[in-house]
């Protein structure tokens, strides 16, 4: 491979790692040089839009595959986000865009005050303090999303209402200018649902198009791609077409593509192109490949599939009997094991070996992938690993 190809290589990862690529990212200088060839790539084979005509962003623009199945934002604490909490962000960043180049935490706040009062059925009071919370955690959306950038002050001095308590940040316009994306403008959009609707031609070529996309989108943005997730047609499409697929993610997205009984991997020897640290030593890590593991002892041993929420707790607070000295003091009280288990269940979900069902969680398919691996036993060094807190 040429020191070119490898650089389009890298730029394609750099940019579905971090698809809204600011000042200081390393994915901008090769995104720069090969942007015309990019931006046709990705409109060819996922049908992402790739806008790079701004010297310190780039922006690529992606949409939902086959199987999406959406992580959306969460706090600080790992809470993931209630409409309330994307409402307030959604304020924030509103207020953001009128603020200049800086704003600070009350001018903030008075403002998404205002704009709140203003919207029917949001449930939101600036005088209270779990209301103050919520929008300390919208706030910090805006920080993790680059939009706002904190020079100074202090949040949690604002969130308990302390004399003096403020904060001074910074306005990305370019970035805030180019966070939103979808196919058509929201405003234009006859429902929300319509909003990430996409019009394809009705043609056979158009069809072609919609099915590669969709499969290619899957197969390069989620973990596991199983059988259920495609309609018949694109199954159809995706075994005729697999060697072409392997060799589009081997060469220019350095994926390589393993089929099993249940579906399909792309499998990423680098380890660069997720979000997702998994396995590993961290409590919940390690408590995720536990649960993995014995959701298919008990498959082995004819158990039901489902496996009662209770009985789940119940383990993980056995887990921390055996993790002692190793995992924070009270994981093994219920509360604790509880905390555990949220934060273990959401990396399974997220990596789709699990799902939750009612009162319960059930193993999918790919949990199989896993089946070689030996239980994960304590590291030799004890670690301190707290235990997630509430927001």
């Amino acid at each position: 491979m040429s020191g070119s190809d490898e650089e389009f290589r890298q730029a394609v990862r750099a940019l579905l790692a971090e698809p809204l690529a600011a000042k200081g990212s390393p994915a901008l200088s090769g995104v720069r040089r090969h942007r015309k060839e990019l931006a046709r790539w990705f409109t060819d084979e996922l049908g992402y839009r790739l806008d790079a005509t701004r010297p310190g962003v780039a922006r690529l623009a992606k949409l939902p595959g086959a199987g999406h199945q959406p992580r959306g934002l969460s706090t600080r604490a790992g809470r993931p986000f209630d409409g309330r909490r994307y409402a307030l962000t959604c304020l924030v960043l509103a207020s953001s865009e009128s603020a200049g180049e800086h704003t600070t935490l009350a001018r903030l706040f008075k403002e998404v005050s205002d704009r709140a009062s203003a919207l029917d059925g949001l449930e939101w009071d600036s005088g209270r303090g779990a209301d103050r919370r919520v929008f300390i955690q919208a706030v910090q959306a805006a920080v993790d999303l680059g939009v706002l950038e904190k020079a100074d002050g202090d949040e949690e001095r604002f969130a308990r209402g302390e004399a003096g308590g403020d904060a001074l940040y910074r306005v990305d316009r370019d970035r805030l200018a180019m966070l939103p994306t979808a196919p058509q403008p929201p405003s234009l959009a006859p429902s929300p649902d319509e909003v990430a609707r996409e019009a394809y031609p009705d043609t056979e070529d158009g069809r072609a198009r919609r099915r590669r996309h969709r499969i290619t989108r899957a197969l390069v943005e989620q973990p596991v791609v199983y059988h259920d997730d495609l309609a018949p047609d694109e199954l159809d499409y995706l075994r005729s077409q697999r060697a072409r697929l392997e060799r589009v993610l081997s060469d220019k997205v350095g994926l390589t593509l393993e089929v099993r009984a249940e579906g399909w991997v792309a499998v990423d020897e680098a380890g660069t192109l997720t979000d997702l640290r998994w396995p590993d030593y961290g409590a919940a890590e390690t408590t995720a490949l536990r649960l993995c593991d014995e959701l298919r002892s008990r498959q082995r041993r004819g158990e039901p599939p489902r496996w009662a929420s209770a009985e789940v707790t119940t383990f993980v607070q056995d887990l921390a009997v055996e993790y002692a000295g190793y995992w924070k003091q009270g994981t093994d009280s219920t509360a604790g094991a509880q905390s555990l288990v949220d934060e273990a269940v959401g990396i399974l979900v997220a990596a789709r070996l699990v799902r939750r069902c009612p009162d319960g969680i059930e193993a999918r398919p790919g949990a199989g992938r896993y089946a070689a691996l030996a239980p994960l036993r304590p590291p030799p060094v004890p670690l301190e690993l707290p235990i997630p807190e509430g927001p």
